[in-house]
């Protein structure tokens, strides 16, 4: 017998966020663990935002000292308080560079590559806690426990000042030596220009460098990223925002999230791309009704997953190093739940990285990913089963009446519903299409999923007034 197999794309990465909620360097090692039993190779490594430094930098120990820890706090993340008066930042952790040197072994043992994330230069609010100089206004913030804190407090290095390169001259240097990699990611997403449209720094360098704009000045800000991250032997890659404001050298890299007109921009411009759509992989979103899951935002079903296709038209497909899967911890405070948020969506990721896309076969996929659930439950590994519930879309129609359809992933589903508070099962009504219709005095939707006679999901229940709730926040 002869087996011919090989992948479709080089670079097949999940990223592992670690800065909202700590994980320890036994738990990267499990995740990567995870990763190669489904052929993924590269780990980015979200190792720095505003609610956690966790890299030590030998050179700069406040960053560990004063960045690596925030004030506990639990419950829905964004709602926080900022710490009380007396309160001891208690919650967190960082890497020693042993730590590091051990973990990047232990991925490399397994043929996988770490490309670690430093991200700047917004998502500094824990960098500039230790070291308030560095942002325009130079007071001193906390590093943040889940507050919101954006556009009131100062979170992005100042362009203007020397120092925010001598930082970082220094921090991607040690960085540059103890990850081997091609790539150090630089973040460069979503900065708030504001402060630095006051700063009196910042103007002098507009002036002195003639950039129109703040969008210009962040341009500047990554081109001497960029001539840093050369001068360490790497290469770099950022989101899509570094392309704001100007050209790049060629031989920069772009992490696209903006679905196909992102990665055409970014392969127009002559980038090499890796593809990590939101919505499609972003593995914080809620996979199944937000009436079943965990608190999260968005949605990201396996389904759209498995059916998206990261060589849009129109897109030079030479330049599309492969894909990635994200997965943003703000809703994920245990390493239990990021498991929970992986699987099974990564398993459909990793058939479109791995396979030709002409061997898509969703029905097959379903019947695999089963069988490899089966595989988790005996290694111990969590997992979201919410391809079994149950899920509810609703819209309004002409009249702006409520329209209401009930859905399953699994094609070979029977959904049952009830519409007078009673439980649901496979004598209650079944459904077969189309929009429900409600009698007067309904409140909830009752749905539970069943296949060959045997219950198959959880029962879902939602109230009317907050499928009404869903609508307004989709239109507004």
């Amino acid at each position: 017998m002869k087996i011919t197999d090989y992948p479709r794309f080089g670079y097949r990465g999940l990223m592992l966020d670690v800065s909202r909620h700590f994980f320890t360097k036994e738990e990267v090692k499990r995740y990567i663990d995870q990763m190669v039993q489904y052929k993924y190779n590269v780990f980015h490594w979200h190792l720095t935002d505003d609610h956690g430094w966790r890299l030590e930098i030998k050179s700069m120990p406040r960053l560990t000292q004063t960045g690596a820890w925030r004030v506990p706090r639990t419950g829905p993340w964004g709602s926080f308080s900022g710490s009380e008066p007396g309160e001891k930042p208690a919650y967190g952790g960082y890497y020693t560079q042993n730590d590091i040197r051990e973990v990047v072994q232990y991925a490399a043992d397994r043929f996988v590559r770490i490309v670690p994330e430093i991200d700047v230069p917004a998502h500094s609010l824990a960098l500039i806690a230790s070291y308030p100089h560095l942002s325009c206004t130079g007071q001193q913030y906390e590093v943040s426990p889940g507050t919101d804190f954006y556009r009131k407090e100062d979170n992005a290095l100042c362009p203007g000042n020397d120092s925010s390169y001598i930082v970082m001259e220094k921090i991607l240097g040690e960085a540059a030596v103890l990850f081997p990699g091609e790539y150090l990611h630089i973040g460069g997403d979503e900065a708030y220009k504001g402060f630095w449209e006051k700063c009196g720094k910042c103007k002098v360098l507009m002036e002195k460098e003639h950039l129109p704009n703040s969008i210009a000045l962040q341009s500047y800000f990554i081109k001497r990223m960029a001539r840093i991250v050369a001068s360490k032997g790497k290469k770099m890659i950022g989101w899509d925002e570094i392309l704001e404001g100007g050209s790049l050298s060629s031989d920069i890299a772009v992490m696209s999230r903006y679905g196909a007109a992102g990665t055409r921009d970014a392969t127009g411009r002559g980038h090499a791309t890796v593809v990590t759509p939101w919505g499609y992989a972003y593995w914080d979103l809620y996979q199944g009704d937000p009436a079943l899951e965990p608190l999260t935002y968005g949605k990201g079903r396996l389904r759209a997953t498995y059916h998206y296709d990261i060589l849009p038209d129109s897109v030079d497909k030479e330049k599309v190093m492969g894909g990635q899967g994200c997965l943003w911890t703000e809703f994920v405070p245990t390493f239990r739940h990021a498991e929970y948020m992986t699987w099974p969506r990564s398993f459909a990721l990793s058939e479109i990285l791995w396979s030709q896309k002409d061997r898509k076969n969703w029905s097959d996929f379903v019947g695999r990913t089963e069988m490899h659930l089966k595989r988790l439950d005996y290694q111990s590994v969590n997992y979201a089963k919410s391809l079994y519930d149950p899920y509810v879309e609703a819209s309004r129609g002409k009249l702006e009446e409520l329209q209401v359809t009930l859905k399953c992933e699994l094609d070979d589903a029977e959904i049952y519903y009830t519409l007078d508070e009673t439980h649901p099962d496979h004598f209650s009504t079944r459904y077969t299409g189309g929009y429900l219709k409600f009698p007067k005095g309904v409140a909830r939707i009752k749905a539970v999923t069943y296949r060959k006679g045997k219950p198959l999901g959880r029962i879902l229940n939602v109230t009317l007034k907050e499928l009404e709730k869903r609508i307004a926040n989709q239109e507004g």
